[in-house]
């Protein structure tokens, strides 16, 4: 029997050798667009209790990710790991002669999954393919509250948060060879699924919550990723 595990493995190999497969790793970066609907409603109630006057200057915008890969790709279909890092985040602030207010929210996502990739259609050395990540979002959230009046520091709060999800991303890729690189562009939309909310990292059964509506808030990281990658072939 031990003399059968090595001839297995070595067939595999040489079957897969067969099938002409081909490694590459690659580095994408790109902007993208993030839902955070929960999250904004939570600003939104927090503005409503403060006594003073304040206003959002930063309210989750359009932001860079961060992604890299190793792939292997058999005739048209290529797979393999992918990782993403990606963030955003929002600020309420107020300010006049007496004093200032912040109240920051800083959420990021690391995203493990698994990356397909199919070739659809090439022409003169452009390719064009589909491609699709699914993976599960351990998300972090920071809150930073910070209060100071008439020369001296009221409220100097952080608040620290984790939830974890899972997610789904359909795009298509348009590339191009150029000797052992792979340059492209792709264009995608992330899908976050699970009711999974926030929960304070010190203690897992306090989760986050809306004071107004009481709901548990999660984050959303719903939205689309454009960006451009290079792979090393070999």
């Amino acid at each position: 029997m031990k003399k059968i595990i090595p001839v297995i493995f070595l067939l595999t190999m040489i079957s897969i050798k067969g099938n002409s497969q081909q490694f590459s790793a690659g580095f994408q970066s790109g902007i993208g667009t993030f839902s955070m609907q929960q999250l904004k409603k939570l600003n939104e109630a927090a503005m409503k209790v403060l006594p003073f006057d304040t206003k959002v200057v930063e309210n989750f915008p359009i932001y860079f990710y961060y992604r890299s890969s190793i792939l292997m790709k058999i005739k048209r279909i290529s797979f393999g790991p992918v990782y993403t890092f990606q963030s955003t985040g929002s600020r309420i602030s107020g300010k006049d002669y007496s004093g200032e207010y912040r109240f920051d929210m800083i959420i990021n996502s690391n995203a493990p999954g698994i990356y397909a990739e199919v070739d659809f259609l090439e022409q003169n050395k452009l390719q064009f393919s589909f491609y699709s990540i699914f993976g599960v979002l351990l998300s972090s959230l920071r809150m930073k509250e910070y209060l100071y009046i008439l020369e001296e520091t009221v409220t100097d709060n952080n608040y620290k948060f984790k939830a974890f999800n899972m997610f789904a991303e359909p795009g298509f890729r348009l590339s191009y060879p150029v000797k052992f690189l792979d340059i492209g562009i792709n264009a995608g939309y992330q899908i976050q699924f699970g009711n999974k909310s926030f929960y304070f990292i010190e203690n897992k059964n306090a989760k986050l919550v809306n004071p107004e509506s009481e709901d548990p808030v999660k984050p959303g990281w719903n939205g689309f990723r454009f960006g451009l990658s290079v792979f090393y072939t070999f």
